[in-house]
């Protein structure tokens, strides 16, 4: 993850681009999105995988330095949990849904801090079990929903007229995981954003001769 915040600093430094936010604003991003489980192997158990998915992103500004933002994100991710030394790794595919606040600090670079609710979307996948006879330890990947807090860094990359492309970042801490269980996971998307529209002032009526 620090390569890719390293690579956005890169970026921006030598690049200038300019979306200035305006209270009635709308925008959505577009783009694949890719994510991993913070998980860090104990002995020999299995490094998490990096998986793809996808995210649309709306952005709606309230100010010329904020906006609120809603976001769905389609991902396959993985759940570990250790426990007295049984270990278990299972997979699922999810909904995740975000409502939060984003504040630009330049026109390029912005930050959003969000709440989120995940639902299962899929079947649920073992991907590693190593538990005593006799025993049951079962991961978040069954439960219908999570709920957790999501933050993001955003940089606009490139533009032209309606489009630009988008670098976003992001880390998901789950509140309702299980004891003992790794369920934060972080990502990127890489998209296009779409100018939808801007808040239309009329002109007042001149008065008629």
């Amino acid at each position: 993850m620090r390569y890719l915040f390293s690579g956005l600093l890169l970026i921006l430094s030598v690049q200038s681009f300019a979306y200035k936010p305006k209270e009635g604003n709308i925008s959505a991003v577009l783009g694949p999105f890719v994510s991993r489980t913070n998980f860090k192997p104990i002995e020999q158990q299995p490094k998490a995988p990096y998986l793809g998915g996808g995210g649309l992103i709306v952005q709606g500004d309230l100010s010329d330095h904020s906006a609120l933002e809603i976001a769905m994100f389609q991902i396959d991710k993985v759940f570990y949990r250790y426990e007295n030394g049984d270990f278990a790794s299972e997979q699922t595919e999810l909904v995740h849904i975000t409502l939060g606040y984003r504040k630009w600090f330049t026109p390029y670079l912005s930050a959003s801090c969000a709440i989120f609710s995940s639902y299962t979307a899929g079947s649920v996948i073992e991907v590693d079990k190593r538990i005593a006879a006799g025993h049951e330890l079962l991961t978040s990947a069954r439960d219908i929903t999570e709920y957790g807090l999501d933050f993001s860094i955003e940089a606009e990359v490139w533009s032209s007229g309606r489009y630009a492309a988008i670098i976003d970042a992001r880390y998901s801490i789950d509140l309702t995981r299980k004891p003992n269980e790794k369920a934060d996971h972080y990502g990127a998307l890489i998209g296009i954003k779409y100018f939808i529209q801007e808040k239309q002032i009329r002109e007042k009526p001149k008065d008629s001769i």
